[in-house]
């Protein structure tokens, strides 16, 4: 009976656990009384194989003592359970049990994989973990992090493919896994299990090696993905607003590319930033989500943007720009808006800027006859224009949404600069 009963109650506890917690100290309860229920799941099924194993040999040795056979009795009648019986959830319909899929949180739809196999099958789909990926992580990923993925799933297969020594992993770390589902527990045992696995540089197998077979590309790859991004195991290309903001004025109303990695602890992010010139690569701790945005151009750091909008633009347009100190550096995209030319008064009926040849680039942020508040590129024939004195102005990408003008506003230093 007690198998029986752990069976009937295992799945509302669980659901009850993996239900959202609003506070951190009802997430800590749900995620120790979780474990504690693994636990003593791994418990009583151990102690229940034991008392079968004892009964099997107590039958055997009655049966040797037993002289006379003893009389027949009677068999109980026996009732067929259904074998869902002990998960009602999985008698649900399947509209209905998607519907409740769906509006788990990734930690519990992570927890409820770890109930049974036909639960892990549903739990592991792109579907349900897609929507998780674009809800927190579609305004920072972009078409070159998805790439950079999908190089790394390729790079998994290939290591998958490879021959290496057969090890089950310890029920308790999977346990362990399930209890915290992307805390740092979960990534570091899982983590320290397959480095473990794996085998060490310069090791002779004891027999010849099997031949490797096709890499083949890994399934439900949106939950691996998303358990990537949250534990910090995969940096992806982005950019960075106002980069290095301990005291340094010289990248305001700026944004470089740099490769980001995610601290769950702190909800902030680790920036590398490509090295510039001989200067090598340096990184940046705590970046927030305010600061982070996914490309919005394919354009590498090191290349020049192809300018397509120099015919459209007209005074008060907002722009991004890119340049660099010198021809060593990579770019960095800076905001402005088109000015009027010397011999215009700014009237919007009179005014005739953009039939000019030249577009007057104006950077507000900085004072009147500061070097770095004007500067004018062509209309006709506009490439990289600048010397190693005032830096180097690039291709030109004119801001279409007011999402992109109010994001660039929030930046605005208290102080002009000069």
């Amino acid at each position: 009976m007690l198998p029986l009963l752990l069976i009937s109650t295992v799945p509302a506890f669980t659901l009850l656990l993996v239900a959202p917690a609003t506070k951190p100290l009802c997430k800590l309860a749900r995620e120790l009384g979780l474990l504690l229920l693994l636990l003593a799941t791994e418990l009583l099924r151990h102690a229940t194989a034991a008392g079968r194993k004892l009964r099997g040999l107590d039958r055997e040795r009655g049966a040797r003592t037993t002289t006379m056979p003893a009389a027949p009795r009677p068999k109980p009648e026996t009732v067929a359970i259904p074998a869902a019986a002990g998960l009602p959830v999985l008698d649900l319909p399947e509209l209905a049990l998607d519907r409740v899929l769906e509006e788990l949180s990734p930690a519990s739809l992570a927890a409820m994989a770890c109930v049974c196999a036909e639960l892990r099958d549903r739990c592991s789909g792109d579907a349900l973990w897609g929507r998780h990926l674009r809800a927190k992580w579609g305004r920072v990923l972009g078409a070159a992090a998805r790439k950079e993925w999908e190089a790394e799933l390729g790079a998994m297969a290939t290591r998958a493919s490879a021959p290496r020594p057969a090890r089950r992993r310890s029920w308790v770390v999977d346990s362990l896994a399930c209890a915290w589902p992307f805390s740092w527990i979960a990534c570091r045992l899982l983590k320290v299990d397959d480095a473990a696995v794996a085998p060490a540089p310069g090791a002779v197998a004891a027999e010849p090696a099997p031949a490797p077979v096709p890499a083949a590309t890994p399934t439900d790859t949106m939950a691996m993905w998303y358990r990537a991004l949250e534990c910090g195991e995969f940096w992806f290309p982005a950019q960075v607003y106002n980069r290095e903001q301990d005291g340094h004025v010289g990248f305001v109303l700026s944004c470089y590319d740099a490769h980001l990695r995610y601290d769950r602890r702190t909800d902030t992010f680790t920036a590398r930033y490509p090295p510039h010139g001989r200067k090598p690569a340096k990184e940046e701790d705590g970046v927030q989500w305010s600061r982070i945005r996914a490309p919005p151009v394919s354009t590498p750091a090191h290349d020049l943007h192809a300018s397509d909008c120099l015919e459209a633009l007209r005074p008060g347009d907002h722009f991004e720009i890119q340049w660099r100190k010198n021809k060593d550096f990579p770019y960095g995209w800076w905001y402005g808006v088109v000015g009027h030319q010397a011999s215009c008064n700014a009237n919007e009926h009179l005014c005739r800027c953009h039939e000019d040849d030249t577009i007057v680039l104006e950077f507000q942020h900085y004072a009147p006859g500061s070097r770095w508040r004007q500067s004018t590129v062509s209309r006709k024939d506009h490439m990289e224009t600048g010397d190693e004195t005032d830096g180097f102005y690039g291709g030109i990408r004119r801001l279409q949404t007011k999402d992109e003008i109010s994001t660039w506003r929030r930046f605005w230093p208290v102080d002009v600069l000069n």
